[in-house]
């Protein structure tokens, strides 16, 4: 080999890194995000949606925030001697390749005290964030049913 060969390697080399580099990181999805419709003057409204994470490597959801409410928080509903309670979890696992589902009944995010008066049809910009600082986010739709 010379050294002409070699210095064109290492530059097709350094190109290549470079590309990899600046290319993004993989980013979940958040699919039919929806808030259930309350009563005028409800101070707290529960948050769905599906995450769909297409990444090779599995991710970890640990908070939720909107402009529209005080404060954001990731529960589970769960029953405890025939009693259903909601908790406030800390973190969630999101599997490579896999998903989560926020659905009535199990995991939701309760989004407490809305800045506005929201009513059915209304959008209102979530975000979720994830463990390794990146916030992922989506509009979610006001409705008095889940999204199909």
């Amino acid at each position: 080999m010379n050294a002409r060969t070699i210095t064109l390697g290492l530059l097709l080399l350094g190109f290549a890194s470079a590309a990899v580099a600046s290319t993004p990181a993989c980013t979940p999805v958040i699919e039919k995000a929806w808030i259930r419709a309350a009563p005028p003057g409800a101070t707290a409204l529960a948050g769905y949606a599906i995450v769909r994470n297409p990444c090779t490597a599995p991710l970890v959801i640990t908070d939720a925030s909107s402009g529209d409410f005080v404060m954001g928080m990731i529960h589970e509903t769960v029953v405890l001697d025939g009693v259903s309670q909601m908790r406030h979890v800390d973190s969630l696992p999101l599997p490579a390749r896999g998903e989560l589902r926020f659905a009535p009944g199990g995991r939701h995010l309760m989004l407490m005290h809305p800045k506005r008066q929201l009513k059915v049809g209304d959008k209102v910009k979530v975000s979720l964030k994830l463990a390794d600082g990146r916030r992922i986010s989506a509009n979610f739709l006001v409705s008095k049913d889940a999204l199909p």
